[in-house]
């Protein structure tokens, strides 16, 4: 695309695809696009003051609620159920994620500019795409364990065990760690337009779009497909008879929930995305107004989907009885046992436990020290 001089505008209809020398993108949501200098652009109003808030509140959020379900899971005494072990790995992916918000608050803050170095661009960039890769398949492998006990109970009892779900989990830490490595070779610092420091960004190359795209669609999309498949043979299921447990019909309804606010959280952000990718790679030419929405819907959909990593503590708080019972627990530092068994609405794989209060716990209440 031929240049222009700095003082004449892009007409408003002229199509725009990204050139190899375009600025790069930066998680904060303020990049500053080479082509927006020519078109009538600007950042959300205020950003750069209720941006950060919103990350920090995240951070403080998401790191007590995922370190308290870590804690009280990690401690549980007696045999581990299958539900454990996705959920234990769930928080952990969230709080490792949430551990970087406050580097890119900052960047925020500073209008974009990293103050941090290189290495903590890539180290932090490599955290945000890996964990956000674990969480999608971790969430498609609890639909599936929830497939398997509801729908091919009997079929599935050779598949449904511990080894198998600890296995399951590593292999999507393996997954995600692979997801990850292209943001350690692509991503770094970037110039800011103007010589005002330093972004961290991704390099505008074809390669790295196009594998960006198709981590996308593997990661995101086909998760989303294998969760949206064993939901549909889920309700089709509990609509006949023999009808299944009130509890473990609560037991899906919290997963459900924590399913749609991750699909919520982050569908926007990964099609905003996927249109990034095919502009940049010269597939989607977009005309002015278009890429300033596109800019602008990237900034919010990047917040939307950054807060996300709290949310789950926040589910298991309002919907899970037991859960609130043990953080109570917790904040007033007692040690002493619960009352009683509380059936819960987390309950994964039996219908009278929960995923903080087990039937082994229920059972063996005179040495549990909740």
């Amino acid at each position: 695309m031929p240049r222009r001089p700095c003082g004449q505008a892009m007409a408003p209809t002229e199509p725009w695809s990204p050139s190899p020398g375009s600025a790069p993108w930066d998680y904060s949501g303020l990049d500053d696009l080479e082509e927006l200098e020519l078109c009538p652009a600007g950042d959300l109003p205020y950003g750069y003051v209720y941006i950060p808030a919103l990350y920090l509140a995240a951070f403080a959020v998401g790191l007590l609620g995922n370190a308290l379900v870590v804690w009280l899971l990690a401690r549980r005494r007696g045999p581990r159920r299958l539900v454990d072990t996705f959920v234990l790995h769930l928080a952990a992916a969230d709080l490792g994620f949430v551990l970087t918000l406050p580097l890119w608050a900052a960047a925020v803050a500073l209008g974009g500019r990293w103050p941090f170095g290189e290495g903590l661009c890539k180290l932090s960039s490599f955290a945000l795409a890996g964990t956000r890769c674990a969480g999608a398949l971790l969430l498609a492998g609890m639909s599936v364990d929830r497939y398997l006990a509801v729908v091919k109970l009997l079929e599935a009892r050779p598949l449904r065990t511990p080894r198998c779900a600890l296995a399951s989990c590593c292999g999507v830490w393996a997954v995600a760690l692979l997801a990850g490595l292209p943001t350690l070779f692509y991503r770094g610092l970037q110039p800011l337009p103007g010589g005002q420091g330093s972004q961290c960004g991704e390099e505008p190359s074809h390669a790295f779009q196009g594998l960006s795209l198709l981590l996308l669609l593997l990661t995101f999309v086909l998760p989303l497909v294998v969760t949206l498949f064993c939901y549909c043979r889920i309700s089709r299921r509990l609509r006949r008879p023999p009808h299944v447990g009130r509890a473990r019909r609560n037991s899906l309804r919290i997963i459900f929930a924590i399913e749609s606010t991750f699909v919520g959280s982050w569908l926007p952000f990964s099609a905003l995305r996927a249109v990034f990718h095919l502009a940049r790679l010269g597939a989607l030419p977009l005309p002015c107004p278009l890429l300033l929405a596109l800019r602008w819907g990237l900034t919010i959909a990047t917040c939307l989907a950054f807060v996300n990593s709290c949310a789950n503590p926040l589910i298991y708080l309002l919907l899970d009885r037991s859960f609130r019972a043990r953080a109570r627990d917790e904040a007033c530092g007692r040690t002493g046992l619960l009352a009683r068994r509380i059936s819960s609405a987390s309950s994964l794989s039996r219908d009278d436990s929960s995923v903080f209060w087990g039937r082994a716990q229920a059972a063996n209440t005179a040495s549990a020290s909740w």
